[in-house]
């Protein structure tokens, strides 16, 4: 979700609402996650997590570790805590942005990005904290829906196509980055596998 830089949310009940009727549950996230490897004692962070839906469906594999839904949108945060059952005890949904993870150092051994690098405000810090909290060897998943003329769909700059992407993922420090495709039915994704030394 885009915030200013006083990581003040611009959407509104409304706008977060129609988001997440429409967008939620999206293929990408149930894609990422089946894609993502998780482990049972995995500790994972989804950043820029929505209305949670990639949150559940990892709690269907990680049953022994944690799992937490980091957004900047109060209002997201809100419809991700109403939409996810209390019988799911290792999911926690909490404010936050990608530049400023409320997360100690060290501690989770996978993060998701899903649909959402775009939105940060400075992707650069962001790629940084994900470094701070990621164990060593810990792993670091982006996805971005496929959208036409090989592009993330998101203008121009370093994120606007995936091979910048992976340039991005390298300038930042990260080791052993690679992009895939995958594709079902008319939806499709690429996806970002990247791990901290």
């Amino acid at each position: 979700m885009t915030t200013e830089h006083n990581s003040k949310p611009i959407w509104d009940d409304k706008n977060a609402k129609w988001y997440a009727e429409k967008y939620g549950n999206h293929i990408s996230n149930a894609m990422t996650i089946r894609l993502a490897d998780l482990k049972a004692d995995d500790d994972f962070i989804d950043i820029g997590c929505g209305s949670g839906t990639a949150c559940r469906e990892a709690a269907k594999i990680i049953t022994d570790g944690t799992i937490i839904g980091i957004d900047p949108t109060p209002a997201m945060i809100h419809i991700a805590k109403k939409q996810t059952s209390n019988e799911i005890p290792n999911i926690k949904f909490m404010r936050g942005s990608a530049e400023v993870l409320p997360i100690e150092r060290n501690t989770k051994t996978i993060c998701t990005a899903i649909n959402s690098i775009h939105h940060w405000n400075d992707y650069k810090n962001g790629l940084a904290e994900i470094l701070r909290v990621l164990k060593p060897q810990g792993r670091l998943i982006i996805s971005d829906e496929i959208v036409s003329d090989d592009s993330c769909g998101h203008g121009e700059g370093p994120l606007s196509n995936p091979k910048k992407v992976i340039d991005v993922l390298n300038n930042a420090g990260f080791a052993n980055a690679m992009m895939e495709t995958y594709e079902e039915g008319s939806d499709g994704i690429y996806l970002f596998r990247a791990e901290k030394h």
